[in-house]
């Protein structure tokens, strides 16, 4: 029978779960579509299906054949949800990164509570990684098919690396070779983070001979069950894909400033969790207690881009630990003697009950860290494809030739993020010219060019139809059409449209809420 402190970590564990997945449903039932990005991901689904569940050598995209070397396991996993249930594609990319964003929600509890050794800082740790935007927006995006799919077996080789330091045996030796294989044939940064933290969890418990010899039995064991997927591919692309994936990290030395100053959780309002967790840091110092130090700053070094997203699991461990170690003693202490209340862990409902303090603290809190989430999701349908856009695109495929070329203008300042220059291609059945997506596996180093051409083109949002044709030029990349999508546009007030309006060659063929398309004049 559970104790009343149990019940009462289950109670607010379970609460603050329900919190985390009301917020990460939220962002696909406002949008109505895959949230952001997914487009190519899309077409790699659908090539695995056209093939019959082949790999693919390559997917067709946009125009041009990229090699097929991203890790299968998340296109896998989509292409089987739509065919066994039936589900249209499109859906599953809009419903599948929320759910397994929930389902890495839960499997952070018991990892947090392993590594915490603590039932009641594991179930904080959980409810408030749960509502720390960042631990949302990078997974219910369409293109999180295959990032939770990543970032769940990383919380779970974690867990079980774990315990196979701490308490050796072969059922933690056998989940510990199968999350690595999950990882490794989901993410690529995903593995690399896990390699990593699973290096620096022996260091702290495993230095032994038994640890020494589970650690190689677990690095062969994830070699050789993984080994086939990457033989193939290099078998058919060599290792030229990876080298030029390996360009789209973006290094940045200065990484580890935004972990320092909490500014990487992306908190609305006041940042109470960054708080506490400032706090939990400076007590981890205090107790020569360095492993939550070491994780929470080695994946800027790692891989500064996906940092954050790594980042930010000890980030709510250590608010957990602030909260339980430094805020509950202190507000019970307002009215009550702490030594007669004994220790926290095993008498947390006494602190809870007899505290009103406490009770009103951790409430507010959780629903304060609640509505801060609720209010990020709020960007999430001006980062999508809107209704006007799939409109717009719909009106291409229907009215336009096939695999014309088109110049997409959003003014995005964040190649990654445009949503209609990277779902263009899949939706209207012709090619857009300045999409990144794809370019990343290709190469002589192609990607950073076109990633400098994408942003040399976004610079004409607000300037003239010159810009456009000067960039044409430059470029050397004739196209036939542009289409210009920006939430609130106006073509009375902005410069590009009225200027496409007015010059000679150019003509107005179709017009959406804040979408328009022209024709260039031969």
């Amino acid at each position: 029978m559970k104790t009343e402190t149990e019940r009462l970590n289950i109670l607010i564990l379970v609460f603050g779960l329900l919190l985390g997945a009301y917020a990460r449903f939220l962002p696909a039932s406002m949008v109505g579509f895959p949230v952001t990005d997914g487009g190519l991901f899309h077409e790699m689904v659908k090539a695995i299906q056209a093939e019959g569940y082949r790999l693919p050598a390559f997917v067709n995209y946009n125009g041009i054949s990229i090699p097929f070397a991203y890790p299968p396991l998340g296109f896998y996993t989509t292409a089987l949800v739509s065919d066994i249930f039936n589900i249209p594609l499109i859906e599953v990319f809009r419903w599948l990164p929320a759910v397994g964003s929930v389902l890495f929600s839960i499997a952070f509890y018991p990892m947090a509570a392993a590594i915490l050794k603590s039932p009641l800082k594991g179930s904080l740790a959980t409810v408030f990684f749960a509502l720390l935007p960042r631990s949302i927006s990078w997974y219910i995006m369409g293109g999180g098919i295959t990032r939770v799919l990543g970032h769940l077996f990383l919380m779970l080789i974690l867990f079980s690396a774990y315990k196979l330091f701490t308490m050796p045996s072969r059922k933690y030796l056998v989940l510990t070779i199968l999350f690595g294989v999950g990882v490794v044939l989901s993410h690529l940064e995903a593995s690399l983070h896990a390699v990593f933290l699973c290096a620096v969890l022996w260091a702290f418990f495993g230095r032994s001979k038994e640890g020494i010899k589970n650690a190689l039995f677990v690095a062969v064991g994830v070699i050789a069950l993984t080994i086939p997927f990457f033989l193939i591919v290099i078998s058919r692309h060599g290792l030229q894909p990876y080298l030029s994936a390996a360009q789209t990290g973006f290094q940045n030395p200065l990484a580890w400033v935004a972990i320092l100053t909490g500014s990487f959780a992306d908190e609305k309002f006041v940042t109470l969790l960054s708080a506490l967790a400032l706090l939990g840091f400076v007590v981890v110092l205090a107790r020569r207690e360095f492993l939550l130090a070491v994780w929470l700053f080695l994946p800027a070094i790692i891989d500064p881009r996906s940092a954050a997203s790594v980042s930010i699991i000890p980030w709510a461990m250590l608010a957990a630990i602030g909260f339980v170690d430094i805020v509950i003693p202190g507000l019970y202490a307002l009215k009550n003697n702490v030594q007669e209340a004994g220790d926290i862990e095993s008498n947390w409902s006494t602190y809870f009950i007899k505290s009103s303090a406490i009770k009103f603290a951790l409430t507010a809190l959780i629903f304060y860290a609640f509505f801060g989430t609720v209010l990020s999701d709020q960007v999430y349908p001006k980062v999508s494809l809107t209704p006007s856009d799939r409109a717009a695109m719909e009106w291409v495929a229907k009215n336009v030739p096939p695999q014309s070329q088109f110049l997409i203008l959003t003014g995005e300042t964040e190649a990654f993020a445009d949503a209609v220059a990277e779902w263009f291609p899949v939706l209207s059945g012709s090619y857009s010219i300045a999409t990144i997506q794809g370019y990343e596996w290709m190469p002589d180093k192609v990607f950073l060019t076109k990633l400098d051409e994408y942003y040399a083109l976004q610079t004409c949002m607000d300037k003239t139809s010159a810009c456009v044709d000067e960039w044409s030029l430059k470029e050397n990349h004739p196209f036939e059409y542009v289409l210009v999508s920006r939430d609130g546009i106006s073509a009375n007030e902005n410069s590009l449209l009225t200027s496409l309006r007015a010059a000679a060659g150019y003509r107005l063929v179709h017009e959406e809420k804040d979408v328009y398309i022209f024709e260039k004049r031969p």
